[in-house]
């Protein structure tokens, strides 16, 4: 680094400033974060950007090392969701949104993230990107020939227009992401800046939030009702439109001919069927049934009792129907758990949450549904680096240690991980433990019915979900809390019922999967966890979390200048929030598991950062194999 940037880093170093202030009592107290580093950045536009390291690619990369570039392009594939759908309006807050609508299959951020590197951005609709050395800004200049299917060119108009209405009148999700960006510059023919507000912390997933920036068009959206659900198709930009729309049960992906990205090097590899059919089924029973009979191709299951079970059939047999599970990136995050919502007057008392807790007897969920094919999460980020194991390090000590008198007093003596139970039995110990706490907590037994002790109040309450799967996951635990003498009713409701009642918090408890956060996504982490949303609708603090400390402990993970910071900061928020007991977690998969139809190929899955399936972006349609599968079927059908 030379002398004058040494001198800016040291300047910065000197005014940072202690930021956070929480209130305890009537005393507000100050605590003190500093940027462990502030790094400069090239004063010249570049073709990527990436959160904590180099860039892999060089801006004439010929493509991906993730990627089949030979990927033979046509032919068409299907595969089955669980659910309904009754929009194709994502920029609303009503409605029950297809899948896809509104990701990369139909319109093109500003870059495109690469599957093989940590936080990493390759210019896309963007041609390049500019950082200010203060993170303060970040300008992009617009890509020459990239235009929305009906022909009309992306410009710099609709760039503006969408900003505008992401920050202003877009679904109360994306106004709130977009909160933290002041404005957006055009600052020259086809560039363009967004810049922070004063008043933001200047970090480096604002710029990363900024490279999936995707704009609408102006001139369609400006003659339609944004706030309401839309059966209509709507325009895009990117590889594929919808068509052939059955409402609430399909629709058809249909490949852009003319798509304007088709040569990028971003892109080689990509988006190769010419169709992808999308079928929604309200059974998931229904679903498999229709998948093993060959009526679509493709699905993910996340069932670990029907991945060891369900696809024993002959066509498996043959090879015709695949199966396969891959280890997918390095963090799993909670991935299932049982939410507490902490609004309820009963679930306010820890004890009472501890003791529901220890009621769930994992071990023996998983020997006897899932077949040992889960792991239990002691983790919200549980096979990251920000996991926390054993006891906090210095490092983590030096976040926690001002809060001690406000955080239960195990987040310093106790590791995080659960006490394992009795795969075989009863969880004697535990709900020996559960009924002590609940004791504790003023709720007796009396003629085998839990009370209050001093109103003689019953303790009830519902647990809905909206899967099959669920219900039987939770069945042999509504019987142990039953054996508590707590009156627990099991319900599953119907998805769009579920969707609005997640969005008003109405509910008790309720199952729910818990995103990853592979890399620091503050906004995420602040829809979950954060006091802040904890009472706005249509966020994801399930739970109704509202702690100070934990709103410090994610802008420190949100603000961290390395991946060694982030790690450390989030370790620290791991213990605060296993110690809460506001989810009751259950497990994660040991890998993820495919399974599909032999016609279809897919590159080299898996490896240190990729988290998904690759499905349907880099897979293709193989017409030999189709034969094959063809041919195996009808002898399939004969022998029958």
């Amino acid at each position: 680094m030379d002398a004058a940037n040494l001198m800016h880093v040291e300047t910065l170093t000197r005014q940072c400033f202690f930021h956070f202030a929480i209130c305890l009592r009537s005393t507000a107290i100050l605590v003190a974060t500093c940027l462990a580093a502030v790094s400069t950045f090239a004063a010249e536009p570049q073709h990527g950007y990436s959160y904590f390291s180099d860039l892999k690619y060089p801006s004439d990369m010929p493509h991906f090392d993730y990627v089949n570039p030979n990927a033979p392009q046509g032919g068409s594939t299907s595969m089955g969701i669980v659910g309904t759908f009754n929009s194709f309006n994502h920029l609303s807050d009503k409605g029950v949104v297809g899948a896809y609508v509104g990701g990369a299959m139909m319109y093109d951020s500003l870059m495109r993230t690469a599957e093989d590197q940590h936080g990493t951005y390759y210019a896309l609709l963007a041609d390049s990107i500019l950082v200010a050395d203060d993170l303060s800004w970040v300008q992009y200049t617009l890509r020459e020939g990239a235009y929305w299917h009906d022909g009309v060119p992306i410009t710099m108009e609709d760039i503006l227009w969408t900003f505008d209405l992401y920050k202003n009148r877009a679904s109360y999700g994306l106004r709130s992401s977009y909160r933290p960006i002041d404005r957006v510059e055009q600052t020259g023919p086809r560039s363009f800046r967004f810049i922070f507000g004063d008043d933001v912390e200047k970090t480096r997933h604002l710029v990363s939030q900024t490279a999936t920036f995707t704009p609408m068009p102006k001139h369609y959206w400006e003659t339609r009702d944004h706030t309401v659900t839309m059966v209509e198709p709507p325009l895009g930009s990117g590889p594929y439109r919808i068509i052939d729309i059955d409402p609430g049960r399909s629709y058809t992906l249909k490949r852009v001919p003319d798509y304007w990205g088709n040569d990028l090097n971003v892109n080689r590899g990509y988006y190769n069927f010419d169709r992808i059919e999308v079928m929604h089924f309200f059974d998931k029973n229904v679903m498999l049934q229709a998948l093993k009979a060959g009526v679509f191709d493709y699905y993910r299951d996340q069932n670990e009792s029907d991945v060891a079970t369900a696809y024993e059939i002959e066509a498996k047999r043959r090879g015709l129907l695949k199966k396969e599970t891959y280890q997918m990136g390095n963090a799993y995050g909670m991935h299932y758990g049982l939410v507490l919502n902490m609004r309820r007057p009963l679930f306010q008392d820890i004890r009472v949450r501890e003791a529901l807790t220890l009621a769930y007897n994992f071990e023996w969920q998983n020997r006897v549904y899932w077949y040992g094919g889960m792991e239990r999460n002691h983790s919200h980020f549980a096979r990251s680096g920000m996991q926390a194991r054993g006891l906090p390090s210095d490092e983590e000590m030096a976040l926690l240690a001002p809060f001690r008198n406000q955080v239960p007093s195990r987040v310093f003596t106790h590791p995080i991980e659960f006490e394992p139970n009795d795969a075989f039995g009863r969880n004697r110990d535990a709900m020996m433990q559960a009924d002590k706490l609940l004791k504790e907590a003023g709720w007796v037994v009396r003629d085998q019915q839990r009370v209050r002790v001093d109103t003689g109040e019953r303790m009830r309450f519902d647990i809905i979900i909206g899967y099959i799967d669920h219900e039987r996951m939770m069945t042999p635990y509504v019987d142990s809390l039953r054996r508590l003498g707590i009156d627990v009713s099991l319900r599953r409701v119907e998805n769009n019922l579920m969707v609005n009642r997640l969005r008003t918090y109405d509910y008790d408890t309720t199952m729910r999967k818990i995103y990853t956060f592979a890399l620091p996504y503050p906004n995420r982490m602040r829809f979950q966890l954060t006091s802040r949303y904890a009472d706005q609708p249509n966020m994801q603090n399930y739970s109704g979390l509202k702690d100070p400390v934990i709103d410090f402990l994610v802008e420190q993970v949100a603000g961290a200048a390395t991946q060694h910071d982030m790690d450390i900061a989030g370790r620290a928020l791991d213990r605060v929030l296993r110690w809460q007991f506001h989810i009751i977690p259950d497990g994660h998969p040991v890998g993820r598991h495919l399974v599909y139809w032999d016609r279809i190929g897919h590159p080299p899955l898996g490896g240190e950062y990729m988290n998904w399936t690759g499905f349907p972006h880099i897979w293709w349609f193989d017409a030999e194999k189709d034969a094959r599968v063809k041919q195996g079927l009808a002898a399939l059908e004969e022998e029958e």
